[in-house]
């Protein structure tokens, strides 16, 4: 039987050694990388864009409250350090793509909830006219696609969106000035719910992470990104519906809207160093969706009780 001398042995376990400092080197260098990162642009938002309310308020100033917490999202993603990294050359999606995907997301929502926003809730009916300012906004300048460069007149996608975020500036101003309309009523705030639970919102994210063990890494931490930024402008609305409508809250609704938020809020916070689909999988952020969404559905039926 062979027997390895003790200078084999040295050989070998010095190998190992340096391996595994090898391997924590490099751990802790993806780990300090994060960290000096996170100096400049922020990665993890635990805490929701908080309206103003008091019982004195009128239906105009809720509207604006409300519009402005559904577009937050987007106009912190444009006025953030690194500006809008969907389409940019150098902070590109390939460079930074955990914020591009993360805006993808953002944009897919905001754009979701503004349709329903100006089409059922800014107006007095089905039959009358949508205001001018939340059409353009929603079919002329929020229709360019994440992606888009802008080339002589065409404007790239930022532009279009800031453009869309003054066109909705100028319908909250007629807002206040009653020179616009603003109708929530319960069924509007009923039908804002189904948006949120619809295929185009919580069914967009659960959609992305459908099959999420079989998807390469990259792709999967590319798309959890992307479900990070739908959720943060969910969080948004539907905190700011919570608060503006206190009736939502009589109905016996603390509880649901705790436990909704706290999960909303873990997608939120989410960052960890790596993601595989094994380890920090998308089976994990696929249980705080179904969860907060049964939450939320509770809460939504509640309405109508």
């Amino acid at each position: 039987m062979y027997t390895p001398s003790k200078d084999h042995i040295f050989i070998v376990a010095r190998t190992l050694l340096m391996q595994v400092a090898i391997f924590i080197a490099l751990i802790a260098s993806m780990w300090g990388f994060q960290k000096l990162y996170a100096l400049t642009d922020q990665t993890v938002f635990p805490e929701c864009y908080q309206v103003s309310y008091s019982p004195e308020m009128t239906e105009e100033e809720k509207g604006v409250q409300l519009l402005d917490a559904l577009v937050n999202r987007m106009r912190y993603e444009l006025d953030s350090t690194y500006g809008w990294s969907a389409n940019d050359i150098i902070f590109n999606k390939w460079v930074m793509d955990n914020r591009a995907y993360r805006q993808f997301g953002t944009y897919v929502a905001t754009k979701m909830l503004l349709d329903n926003y100006s089409t059922v809730i800014a107006k007095l009916g089905s039959s009358d006219r949508e205001n001018e300012n939340l059409y353009k906004a929603r079919l002329n300048q929020f229709a360019f696609a994440p992606q888009r460069w802008g080339i002589f007149f065409i404007p790239s996608a930022e532009q279009a969106y800031k453009k869309g975020l003054n066109s909705i500036k100028k319908y909250q101003t007629d807002l206040l000035n009653k020179k616009a309309v603003y109708n929530a009523r319960t069924d509007d705030i009923y039908e804002a719910f189904n948006v949120i639970l619809g295929e185009t919102v919580f069914g967009y994210a659960l959609g992305l992470l459908q099959n999420s063990q079989n998807l390469s890494f990259y792709e999967l931490d590319n798309k959890i990104y992307e479900v990070q930024g739908v959720i943060l402008v969910v969080r948004d609305y539907l905190n700011a519906l919570y608060t503006l409508y206190p009736e939502i809250a009589a109905k016996g609704n603390a509880e649901n809207f705790a436990q909704a938020m706290s999960l909303l809020d873990k997608i939120c916070t989410y960052d960890p160093l790596y993601i595989t689909s094994t380890v920090n999988s998308g089976e994990l952020i696929v249980s705080y969706l179904l969860f907060a969404r049964n939450r939320i559905s509770d809460i939504r039926d509640s309405i109508r009780i």
